[in-house]
């Protein structure tokens, strides 16, 4: 992926990385960033969480991860079974 998008660091130092790009590298706040000076540039990279981190949502605390498999598609799938059973069910039983 290349994306180049502008920002400007503020009086403090910090970097504003765009929603756009945090959004496509599933970057949230409090992500561990490495951050290192190769061939004269500036480059960052997101170090790998040692546990995955619990987020309060309301008064539950979930985990925030990464999900494993193909989620868009195992959701069409239970759409198209559900769909099917649907178009298959009988009112008089």
């Amino acid at each position: 992926m290349s994306t180049m998008q502008r920002t400007k660091i503020d009086h403090s130092g910090r970097v504003c990385i765009p929603a756009a790009i945090r959004k496509a590298l599933g970057l949230a706040p409090g992500t561990a960033l490495a951050i290192e000076i190769q061939d004269g540039e500036i480059r960052l990279r997101p170090l790998p969480q040692q546990e995955a981190p619990l987020v309060k949502k309301g008064e539950v605390w979930v985990v925030r991860s990464a999900p494993l498999g193909d989620v868009a598609g195992i959701e069409r799938e239970m759409r198209k079974e559900r769909l099917a059973h649907l178009l298959d069910f009988d009112p008089s039983q």
